[in-house]
C-alpha cells in the first residue's frame, strides 16, 4: 500500500511539472523547429544536406528540454519540499529526465517527417544521430545544474561545446557534434552512451547534494 500510495505522488508531482514547467519549453522548442525550417532548404536534400538543419538546429532543443529538468528545485523552499517529502526525489527527476528525452525525440522525428513530406532522404542513422546529438548537449547542461547548482551556468557549458565544434570539431573525435554532416555517422553512438552516463550522474548527483545538504 506504502509503495501504491508513494508512486501516485511521484505521478502526481510529474504531471504537475508536465504542465507548468515542461509545456512552455516544449512550445519554445517548436519555435526553434520553425525557424530551423525558415532558415535551411528543406526539399529534396540527399542525408548530408539533411544532416545539417538536424545537427546545428534541431539538436539545440535538448538543451531547451534536458537543462531545466532540475529547475524546480533552484528555488531552496521548494527543494526543502522535495527533500522532506516522503517519495525519493530520484524517482521524480528520472520521470522528468524520461519526458524530457521523449519530448526530444518525438519532435525530432515531426521535424524528421516534414523533411521526408518535401522528399529529403531520411534514415534512421540520421534521426538517432540527432537524438544523440540533443542528449549530449543537454546532458551536459544537466550536470552542471546539478554540480554548480546555477541554472545560467548550466545553460551556458552545452552552448560553449556547442561553439568548439564550429572551431576544434576536428580534435572532438567521437565527440564532433556535427560529424553526420561529412557522413560519418559513428561518433554517435559514443555520443549516445555518453549522454546516458551523465543524465545518470546528474541525477546521482542532485539526489546526493540534496540528501546531505
Amino acid at each position: 500500500m506504502k509503495k501504491t500510495r508513494n508512486s501516485l505522488q511521484v505521478w502526481q508531482i510529474a504531471k504537475v511539472n508536465l504542465r507548468h514547467n515542461f509545456l512552455p519549453l516544449l512550445l519554445l522548442s517548436g519555435v526553434v523547429l520553425l525557424v530551423a525550417a525558415v532558415l535551411f532548404g528543406t526539399v529534396g536534400l540527399d542525408p548530408v544536406a539533411a544532416a545539417a538543419p538536424l545537427e546545428l538546429l534541431v539538436s539545440t532543443i535538448g538543451i531547451i528540454l534536458l537543462v531545466p529538468v532540475f529547475e524546480p528545485e533552484q528555488n531552496h523552499g521548494i527543494e526543502d519540499i522535495v527533500a522532506a517529502k516522503y517519495v525519493d526525489c530520484i524517482y521524480v527527476y528520472i520521470i522528468r529526465a524520461m519526458y524530457s528525452v521523449i519530448g526530444l525525440a518525438l519532435l525530432i522525428l515531426l521535424f524528421c517527417g516534414y523533411l521526408l513530406a518535401g522528399g529529403c532522404e531520411i534514415s534512421f542513422a540520421l534521426i538517432f544521430g540527432t537524438l544523440a546529438d540533443g542528449m549530449f548537449l543537454g546532458s551536459i547542461g544537466l550536470l552542471a545544474a546539478a554540480v554548480a547548482g546555477n541554472l545560467p551556468a548550466a545553460f551556458m557549458a552545452p552552448v560553449l561545446y556547442y561553439g568548439l565544434n564550429f572551431t576544434v570539431r576536428n580534435k572532438l573525435g567521437v565527440f564532433n557534434l556535427f560529424s553526420m554532416m561529412g557522413g560519418d555517422y559513428g561518433p554517435n553512438i559514443w555520443l549516445f552512451l555518453v549522454s546516458i552516463g551523465m543524465l545518470a550522474a546528474a541525477v546521482g548527483v542532485k539526489r546526493g547534494l540534496m540528501k546531505y545538504r
